[in-house]
């Protein structure tokens, strides 16, 4: 029975919570009876248990109270949610996408050295969403198609139609963001974190696997093709590279100068070779602000057409579940417009002054935080435009970085010190 309650305290649920949502979007491939979306919230609920059995969910820091508070906002917006148009069956999908999530908030906090394990196990399943997503892309067999168009995430049953953005078993839109913080991920193990303890060899095979998956998660968010995905890629290139070798000195310059040389002889290639391909996301690119102007008119009316400025309209009440429902409110397609019209100034400011905490601790400990900050503003940029937040598999790890830019253990003794580092 020790062995057994031993065994359960070290293994860690939220370590391997994207494997195995991963594995269950892979198995609607063979038949499309299985939900994801109930696997994942299954696997949340499990990692709250877990978190509460190891009493790791506690109010501990103002950070905290923002984070419950905004939490049991939510919860409670259900309330004034059945008082317009909107049916309780609009709830409950939206809470499990985008509220209980926030229970990674709680597992990042309490992550302390073994943050690398659960980005380790982040960077996993994206490998094996992207490896998935590149072979589908360029085999494009019949039975995938098929599949697309069943799931909605193309219209037409052929290869060309499968070959226009890479969709992998996820849908490009989620693909997208989960690959770019996947770079962001990547990046956490190009740092210095436990390099004292660490032999030099195991910190270069730490460097050289962020490395890899940091050009492979770059190379799968292009080929997602997503406008917003493209751009905030680039950022993030340029973030990384700004503080890896010049804000904090983390990888000699030489590097720098080797990885300018590679890009650009890829590109040289590329354009050499398939000049058709570059063109195909330059269109993309310059598309960009005409998609803007084009949402900015959705924003303004949803704004308009809130039930309650301070209240909001309700968890879900602008969100594509409430897709039909006669005299709904607007649908906002923005993650950002659409946190405010459901929370509400009060709600939204509650999740504002949150993010504006634990990005001050994050600036304060830039040489041990740049990855949770990026990821944090990468999800903020994405979710310009399209419902990031509200997304089931991209919400996960976007609360996992706040929750690690409130993490104790950086001034605090290791929660977790029998466990294994980075």
């Amino acid at each position: 029975m020790n062995t057994i309650k031993s065994v359960c305290s070290k293994i860690k649920i939220s370590e391997f919570y994207y494997i195995l949502v991963v594995l269950g979007y892979t198995a609607t491939l063979v038949s499309l009876s299985v939900r994801p979306g109930v696997i994942a919230t299954v696997l949340m609920l499990l990692v709250g248990l877990q978190l509460l059995a190891g009493k790791c969910i506690a109010i501990r820091s103002l950070s905290d109270l923002m984070a419950v508070c905004f939490f049991f906002w939510q919860v409670l917006s259900v309330i004034w949610l059945l008082q317009g148009p909107c049916p309780l069956s609009v709830y409950f999908p939206e809470f499990t996408a985008s509220v209980l999530p926030m229970i990674f908030y709680f597992a990042g906090k309490s992550a302390g050295k073994r943050a690398g394990n659960w980005y380790r196990g982040y960077l996993i399943a994206m490998l094996i969403l992207g490896i998935l997503g590149v072979l589908f892309y360029v085999l494009a067999p019949q039975f995938y198609n098929d599949w697309s168009v069943a799931l909605s995430h193309t219209s037409k049953a052929d290869a060309a139609t499968t070959r226009v953005r890479m969709n992998s078993v996820v849908g490009s839109t989620c693909l997208s963001f989960t690959m770019v913080a996947g770079m962001l991920a990547s990046a956490f193990f190009l740092g210095e974190e436990d390099a004292g303890k660490d032999p030099s060899v195991k910190i270069k095979r730490r460097r050289f696997f962020g490395a890899v998956c940091l050009a492979l998660c770059l190379l799968f968010a292009i080929l997602a093709n997503q406008r917003s995905g493209l751009v905030v890629a680039g950022l993030v290139v340029i973030y990384i590279n700004i503080l890896i070798f010049f804000k904090l000195n983390l990888i000699p310059k030489k590097y720098f100068l080797i990885e300018l040389g590679v890009l650009a002889a890829v590109f040289v290639l590329i354009g050499i070779l398939r000049f058709d391909f570059l063109l195909k996301y330059w269109y993309r690119l310059v598309s960009l602000p005409t998609a803007i102007s084009e949402r900015s008119e959705q924003w303004v009316a949803a704004v308009n057409n809130m039930y309650s400025t301070w209240l909001g309209n309700g968890l879900g009440a602008n969100g594509h579940h409430a897709i039909g429902v006669e005299d709904a409110f607007v649908i906002a397609d923005g993650g950002l417009i659409k946190l405010y019209c459901e929370n509400g100034v009060i709600g939204f400011s509650m999740w504002l002054f949150l993010l504006l905490l634990s990005c001050k601790k994050g600036l304060a400990n830039l040489s041990l935080r740049y990855a949770e900050l990026g990821i944090v503003g990468a999800m903020l940029l994405q979710s310009i435009g399209s419902n990031m937040i509200a997304f089931q598999l991209c919400a996960p790890i976007f609360w996992f970085a706040i929750g690690r830019l409130n993490d104790d253990s950086l001034t605090s003794p290791d929660p977790y010190p029998s466990s294994s580092h980075v």
